[in-house]
């Protein structure tokens, strides 16, 4: 009995000696803490069987841990990864071998911070050499499960090789001078290197030099060859002091502008070099030196060309000397205080149109009571659409390039005012009946405005899309409404509990600095 008793003893240290000595994440804790809700679970716990069974069966069991975040919001990615690798304290002190990979996902910036211990292993390694371009193009593909879990395994490999090669113990206790001695070789081997490249550069440069102004004058003749037979510069605009040819042909050569116009395969090509340098260029130029227009005057004009249609045709009538800026920018200016009655008459109609409308057509029987609200609501937001389109120069560009008199437009206007209201009605609708839900069941307002947001944004986005006013009552309104807030809620949850989990390291080593990168 006795021998029995010992021998149950020995089993129990055991036992305890086992979950004692085990590295310090506890059980049910996880490596990942996905503020951005970007990871899947499966790739979290890819993750974490990564930390488990392999960094922590390297050397000194190095700490790794991922976290995303939607955002820096104003911060560094540095400052905030210095920030969370301290809060947590990743690594033990002995060591100094915590690792803590960050991506901000908003910001498109990416930034793995490591201890001081491994200083070594890390500091002589690029962005490119732990986010490679295939993680970076699912990155920008948003496909965050792949791209972070490739760059884990590839932290893991370093780590690895380091382990298998030199020795991680070696490493934190000596890696501060293997790094210097490292660098030394490195910086005398740069020293030979140099002093050969420098004998071979000195007879290169002349060459280089001529080749670099060749290539750039090739590339300036081409252009110049390519509107030469495309579009050539008339000589009235040659003429023109506020329009140089030359400084022009070099406009257009630049690398930026050749690019974007397909270096000039096309009649096309030309033009829209053209049009562009016309407004960016000239016509700034140009109109300080005309008299009879106030600054005021000159806004207003500037502001009608960015218009791209309204871009275009001045620039192709410019072309062809059918018009000069100075004409066309009264003709701007004129059609510009024409348009404040054509939108009065649009707004008129609006008017008139929800006056005679019963709604009938639009919602189910129970809600028309609500038809006055749902009158001014759809009024507000089609106005507001219809200022939005003015701004846009839509409007403008129908007066100015005379594919419309002003006569066609106003007889247009009720074909203008329903496609305005097939754009705005369904959401003003939607706006009425949350109104009405919120004051029906302030719960669920109240809920709604404890998200921040982007969940409140969510949940309305995905109400819209499933709500439908000639088919849904108030009360299966509020049972989607709330359905779509309780999945939020569960969405928020998930995410806090799986934060919640995250931690429990070792205490913390100090940090030797990171690897900083963008996608």
């Amino acid at each position: 009995m006795k021998k029995i008793s010992q021998i149950g003893m020995i089993v129990i240290v055991g036992i305890m000696g086992f979950f004692v000595f085990q590295p310090s994440i506890a059980f049910g804790q996880t490596f990942v803490r996905d503020d951005a809700g970007v990871l899947s679970q499966e790739t979290i716990e890819q993750i974490d069987a990564l930390n488990k069974e392999g960094f922590q069966s390297l050397t000194g069991a190095p700490e790794y841990a991922v976290i995303t975040i939607p955002s820096l919001d104003g911060q560094s990615i540095e400052a905030r990864n210095l920030a969370l690798f301290n809060e947590y304290g990743l690594g033990n002190p002995e060591d100094n071998n915590g690792l803590l990979f960050l991506f901000a996902i908003d910001d498109r910036a990416f930034r793995l911070g490591y201890g001081d211990g491994l200083s070594y292993v890390f500091s002589v390694l690029s962005e490119d050499d732990l986010v490679d371009e295939d993680a970076k193009d699912a990155l920008r593909d948003e496909d965050y499960d792949a791209a972070i879990l490739a760059a884990s395994n590839q932290v893991y490999q370093h780590m690895k090789e380091a382990d298998e090669t030199i020795g991680l113990g070696t490493i934190y206790q000596d890696g501060n001078q293997l790094l210097a001695e490292k660098r030394a070789q490195e910086a005398e081997a740069n020293k030979q290197m140099w002093f050969t490249i420098g004998k071979i550069v000195s007879g290169v440069v002349a060459a280089t030099a001529a080749g670099l102004i060749g290539f750039i004058s090739l590339r300036h003749l081409k252009t110049k060859q390519r509107f030469a037979e495309y579009l050539p510069v008339p000589k009235h605009l040659q003429e023109d002091i506020h329009f140089q040819q030359k400084e022009f042909l070099k406009w257009a050569s630049n690398r930026k502008n050749y690019q974007r116009y397909h270096q000039y395969q096309t009649a096309k090509d030309c033009q829209r070099a053209f049009t562009q340098y016309v407004t960016s260029t000239y016509v700034p130029a140009k109109l300080s030196s005309i008299t009879g227009f106030s600054t005021t005057d000159n806004r207003v004009i500037q502001h009608g060309l960015m218009n791209p249609v309204i871009d275009s045709y001045f620039s192709n009538l410019l072309l062809k000397k059918k018009t000069t800026l100075k004409q066309f920018g009264q003709l701007i200016l004129t059609q510009h205080d024409t348009l404040k009655t054509y939108q009065a008459q649009l707004s008129r109609e609006v008017s008139e149109r929800l006056a005679d409308d019963d709604l009938s057509d639009d919602v189910l029987p129970e809600n028309l009571p609500l038809a006055d609200a749902y009158r001014a609501e759809i009024a507000k937001q089609a106005k507001e659409e219809i200022r939005r389109r003015s701004e846009q120069g839509r409007y403008l560009a129908q007066l100015v390039t005379e594919r419309a008199s002003y006569p066609e437009m106003v007889q247009a206007v009720p074909k203008e005012v329903s496609d305005v209201f097939a754009e705005v009605k369904t959401d003003a609708l939607f706006q009425v009946d949350l109104t009405q839900i919120y004051q029906k069941h302030p719960e669920l307002a109240q809920k709604l405005s404890s998200f921040d947001a982007s969940d409140r944004e969510a949940v309305l986005n995905n109400a819209r899309q499933e709500y439908d006013p000639q088919g849904m009552n108030m009360a299966l309104f509020f049972v989607m409404m709330n359905t779509h807030v309780s999945h939020q809620e569960q969405v928020i949850a998930d995410t806090q509990s799986s934060s919640s989990d995250f931690g429990g390291f070792s205490g913390g080593s100090s940090s030797g600095g990171g690897v900083s990168g963008s996608w």
